[in-house]
């Protein structure tokens, strides 16, 4: 008995997460994740909740000097994210 179409593991990963519908939670779950590792500690403890739909990275935070501060760095957090996800995904930061 010889095989027939073999198809890689490795090639049929991305198409089963695709069919499943559960690329956009992987992506929501990979964007939150670089958000938490590239905040400092000492702003994050701030951070209520936060949220990742279509581009944009809601942030609710529990301090209005700490939104301010995070409101200065946006440009480099969403450059930062984007590099560790390594495709630009986050578009805009909105601090409520």
């Amino acid at each position: 008995m010889k095989r027939q179409d073999a198809v890689r593991i490795g090639d049929l990963i991305p198409d089963y997460i695709r069919i499943m519908g559960i690329d956009t939670a992987l992506t929501k779950a990979k964007v939150l994740e670089a958000f938490d590792l590239i905040l400092a500690p000492g702003i994050q403890k701030y951070v209520l909740l936060r949220d990742y739909k279509e581009g944009k990275l809601f942030c609710t935070m529990s301090s209005s000097v700490a939104r301010d501060r995070l409101s200065q760095l946006k440009t480099g957090l969403i450059r930062e994210i984007n590099g560790k996800l390594g495709k630009p995904l986050v578009k805009e930061i909105i601090l409520r």
